[in-house]
């Protein structure tokens, strides 16, 4: 058995589902929706303990159950009754203790498993996908957080499952633009903020960890993020306690084309209170501040 393989598990994900789930349920629903999806063998029922998917997601018992409870009052999820037991496949304890579930009657749960199912159809069958989709997944390596259990507590639990999240909506569009022969993939810290629904300092905090644990490197020069690799994700604890929320200590060295040099003899002209935040407010947006 290759050691490395409890490391390869991975969730699919998309990025509607961040617009109405939190990271942790988008973690738990992932998970469960790969079972609910298909027919055979799971009959579109999944089935298995708190424990289990806690085992997988790297989320505590209790933030499991919530996260089930909520997803079920969204719609995303339904309890499903037991399939009929089969001879000699009846085990009473786990049976009672294990969640029942099946996809809910929200209209982009049932979209998400419908194309996930066609995903993993198309997978086994190795056959080429000659038809769109209606969403498009990107894998989450989720068995990276088996490699270092110091990360699963408190917020750097969290930071970690963002870090998992964002890497892998990245590396899925570098691998798109290198198979397709296109430019390297370029991003705003506002549209990442809108895309993953986080705020544009949790998006840099992210995004300067993955740095940081030379998982990506990327340029960043007026107000773009220029990927300029990505990697496989390794988790390593030490970098998460110090968090850097300013992209700009990572500023490309090459002069901004509209920058202006400054004349140190002339008396800086005073602004008013207005002009003084529209000049901050367009700081930000260049990632100055």
């Amino acid at each position: 058995m290759n050691p490395n393989s409890k490391f390869d598990d991975v969730l699919f994900m998309s990025s509607g589902q961040f617009e109405q789930l939190t990271d942790t349920e988008s973690f738990v629903f992932s998970h469960i929706a790969f079972f609910a999806c298909q027919l055979k063998p799971y009959r579109r029922l999944f089935k298995q303990t708190t424990q289990a998917i806690c085992n997988k997601v790297g989320y505590s018992p209790n933030a499991v159950r919530s996260a089930i409870s909520s997803l079920v009052s969204k719609g995303f999820l339904k309890k499903g009754e037991p399939v009929e037991r089969e001879h000699g496949s009846y085990h009473p304890y786990y049976d009672n203790i294990a969640h029942h579930l099946k996809i809910g009657d929200n209209a982009y749960a049932l979209l998400f498993a419908s194309e996930l199912e066609k995903t993993l159809v198309a997978a086994r069958s190795k056959k080429i996908k000659d038809q769109g989709r209606a969403i498009t997944f990107f894998k989450v390596q989720v068995g990276q957080l088996k490699r270092n259990s110091a990360v699963l507590s408190g917020n750097r639990s969290k930071h970690t499952h963002k870090a998992l999240i964002l890497h892998g909506y990245l590396l899925n569009q570098h691998k798109w633009n290198i198979e397709k022969s296109r430019q390297k993939v370029c991003r705003t810290v506002p549209f990442l903020s809108h895309f993953l629904n986080w705020s544009q300092n949790t998006v840099r905090r992210v995004l300067n960890t993955l740095q940081n644990l030379e998982i990506i490197a990327f340029e960043f020069a007026n107000g773009v993020l220029k990927f300029l690799s990505i990697n496989t994700f390794k988790v390593i604890a030490k970098p998460f306690h110090g968090l850097v929320t300013k992209l700009s200590v990572l500023v490309s060295k090459a002069p901004s084309l509209d920058s202006v040099p400054v004349k140190h003899n002339e008396p800086r002209i005073q602004k008013s209170p207005r002009e003084a935040a529209q000049h901050l407010q367009r700081l930000k947006s260049l990632g100055k501040v």
